[in-house]
């Protein structure tokens, strides 16, 4: 029998060639008379193996499914055997055996997704800057209120619901911290800033915010250095505003972390090597690392550390709010051209590192 001639009415052997599934033709009682040559690389090994085998050998519940897929008249997903492989399988009839046509649509469907995915999430991000103050303003109400409450501006309490009134006031101001970083993450995403360059005093901005959090970080028993290289240049063209939330969202969620210990930051010029080791052109650059010697981290913290979408769906899920607030340093540091990386020794000391054009 030419399967060629039975599939494609021609000789022509580049047709078959061209078709860019896996096609395997089986006997009725599914030994394996033919194959093309994509379906010799999906099953991972020869022709020659494939032609001595039956196709049980490879997709489980095979006859069942073909017979399914024949009646239903429509693609049926199989699975390989021992393997977490799946493909869709359209079965027709041809002489006395079954042509069997295996595509990755799974494959297909994930390429389709990635094309519609930055649409999605723009209008997605859209959709919840529009809803911004309405998910704002009754939490700030419960803030409020709950605040006055705990002040006495409501009157006498008893000691049991002063301690309820604190947690509301507590949980609401929490909640209210994270809307407002899930607000500003979406903003990074789908409407960055764009930066106005201006010379800047760089040392002077990083001084205010640390003053800014000072009592925040006397509290918890905590030292803030700020250190410049010898010889580096204070004064840079960047834009202050989107410098001054990326150094405030990072000592922030290093303050809001840990509890004890020194947190330095550091202003310097990175040498050539740096650079080169880290892909990035040579150019007048100014580099600011933050460090912690509390801020400990593990293997797994290191993996999506970036992505809260990623981390949503993973052991460190308590930790997707910190994940959202670096998302939006990462997405504020590229808005400058700039670059971020984290170097960690794991359950040692953790520094944060950015780049950007002096």
């Amino acid at each position: 029998m030419d399967i060629k001639k039975i599939l494609f009415k021609t000789s022509s052997f580049d047709v078959e060639k061209s078709l860019p599934d896996a096609l395997i033709y089986i006997s009725k009682d599914g030994k394996i008379q033919w194959v093309n040559d994509i379906a010799s690389e999906i099953f991972e090994t020869s022709k020659m193996h494939l032609m001595t085998s039956n196709i049980t050998d490879f997709i489980e519940n095979a006859m069942n499914l073909i017979t399914n897929a024949i009646i239903m008249q429509k693609p049926i997903i199989t699975k390989f055997v021992d393997k977490e492989m799946y493909y869709d399988m359209t079965v027709r009839e041809v002489e006395s055996g079954y042509m069997l046509d295996f595509r990755d649509s799974v494959q297909d469907s994930i390429e389709e997704n990635k094309e519609i995915e930055p649409v999605i999430n723009r209008e997605k991000n859209h959709f919840l800057m529009k809803l911004a103050n309405d998910l704002k303003s009754p939490i700030q109400s419960i803030v409020g209120f709950s605040q006055a409450m705990t002040d006495g501006l409501g009157g006498s309490m008893s000691e049991q619901q002063e301690k309820y009134i604190r947690i509301i006031n507590k949980n609401s101001s929490d909640l209210m911290y994270f809307v407002g970083k899930l607000i500003e993450l979406s903003q990074t995403e789908s409407f960055p800033k764009q930066q106005e360059r201006k010379p800047m005093d760089i040392v002077a901005l990083i001084n205010s915010i640390v003053k800014f959090n000072e009592q925040l970080y006397k509290d918890k028993e905590i030292i803030v250095n700020v250190k410049t290289e010898e010889g580096f240049k204070k004064t840079i063209n960047s834009d202050s505003d989107i410098l001054k939330n990326i150094i405030q969202d990072l000592l922030e969620i290093i303050l809001k972390t840990v509890d004890i210990g020194e947190i330095s930051i550091n202003l310097s010029t990175p040498d050539d090597m740096l650079l080169d080791t880290k892909g990035i052109p040579h150019s007048n650059y100014a580099l600011i690392n933050i460090s912690s010697s509390s801020l400990l981290l593990s293997e797994n913290d290191l993996d999506c550390l970036f992505d809260p979408y990623k981390i949503v769906d993973s052991t460190n899920r308590k930790n997707v709010l910190r994940a959202m607030v670096l998302a939006s340093v990462k997405n504020l540091v590229q808005s400058l051209n700039g670059y971020i990386w984290v170097e960690s020794q794991i359950l040692k000391s953790t520094s944060f590192n950015i780049i950007i054009p002096a």
